[in-house]
């Protein structure tokens, strides 16, 4: 079997790092190279007394570049001895660094074309729990970047690694930190994947308690079809940031970049939208609505579990609304058996 490449961006901070080594090597035998690692340790070996890891973006870019290809050369040529003796190889890396102040690529298409990716992956996360991260190293205090730079710079990241698989013609996805790195082994077959929508302001412990065992359902109820966990993007992984430090631009970023992540990078990637109202005591959500209705007016399949006794004429955009959860999981394992096939990778999808 040949090893199947991902390549796996994010800022520094954002868990990529843990991601790719959070794969279970029990599973597959798996392979990480982390990019960053091997340019420092080309600029260990260049004359001198070598170079600092703070001080390796201060160099040149002419002499950065050179490190970066010889690190990527090297990394190409241990790819073609490791696919033959592994299941997966991660593949580390970043796409922008951002340094005094200025957006720099961190990759060259010459490297890339020789890669030979199967999927590409950007992971997220919150920017406070990043700039956390960052400032434990001298590298991230040097530039003391403020939550709105995070969000910004990996909103750019996600965008060039998008590119990437655009032009290979591969998956891509915007994972959270905290997304199960074994996803990626259904992925890889089939594109079915979930988007799970619930009310988050105003739901209590009881409700909340209720939407987790709720989504632990759905993602343990593909099993029984294919044995995969289903994946599941989960917007709960990322929380909003609060707090009265926050800059008005910090607040007004981070509430844009919350919109646009749900409604364009995570609706985007799943091909269906699963709603839960855990009770009838819990407010409509305009989020959820809004999430429903570009689900919808994106070709995805909406469900809507809500036990109200009086629904909003709305409710028709989804494809079917339940009035209980335990109703909703007898038809969607139909529903699954019936569809999945639909969303191989290597046939084009049907309608149901």
């Amino acid at each position: 079997m040949v090893a199947k490449i991902i390549v796996v961006t994010g800022i520094p901070g954002s868990g990529s790092k843990g991601f790719c080594l959070g794969y279970p090597e029990t599973r597959k035998r798996v392979k990480v190279y982390r990019t960053g690692d091997m340019i420092l340790e080309m600029a260990q070996a260049y004359s001198g007394p070598g170079i600092p890891k703070e001080n390796l973006l201060n160099l040149q870019p002419d002499m950065l570049a050179n490190l970066r290809d010889k690190a990527f050369e090297k990394l190409t040529e241990e790819i073609k001895r490791d696919k033959e003796n592994y299941d997966i190889i991660f593949i580390d890396t970043h796409a922008q660094f951002f340094w005094n102040n200025v957006y720099l690529n961190a990759y060259d298409w010459k490297h890339l074309n020789n890669i030979h990716a199967d999927m590409f992956i950007t992971i997220i996360d919150k920017p406070s729990s990043i700039r956390e991260r960052q400032l434990k190293s001298a590298t991230g205090r040097s530039q003391d970047h403020d939550l709105r730079d995070l969000l910004l710079w990996q909103n750019i990241e996600a965008n060039v690694t998008e590119g990437w698989a655009s032009k290979y013609g591969k998956p891509f996805y915007v994972f959270s930190s905290k997304q199960n790195p074994e996803d990626i082994d259904a992925l890889l077959e089939n594109s079915f994947m979930i988007y799970s929508s619930f009310p988050m302001t105003d739901a209590d412990p009881v409700a909340t308690s209720r939407i987790n065992n709720f989504k632990q359902r759905l993602r343990e109820i593909r099993k029984s079809v294919d044995g995969h966990e289903t994946p599941l993007l989960d917007p709960a992984d990322i929380d909003i940031e609060t707090g009265p430090e926050l800059s008005e631009k910090e607040r007004q970023a981070i509430d844009d970049q919350t919109v646009h992540r749900d409604l364009n990078w995570d609706i985007t990637q799943a091909t269906h939208v699963v709603a839960y109202y855990p009770n009838d005591q819990v407010n409509l959500s305009k989020g959820v609505s809004d999430e429903c209705t570009r689900a919808n007016e994106t070709g995805k399949y909406v469900f809507v579990i809500c036990p109200r006794a009086r629904l909003s004429p709305f409710m028709d955009i989804a494809h079917k609304v339940f009035r209980d959860e335990d109703e909703f999981f007898v038809f969607f394992k139909e529903h699954l058996e019936r569809v999945l096939n639909n969303f191989r990778r290597d046939k084009n999808v049907k309608s149901d």
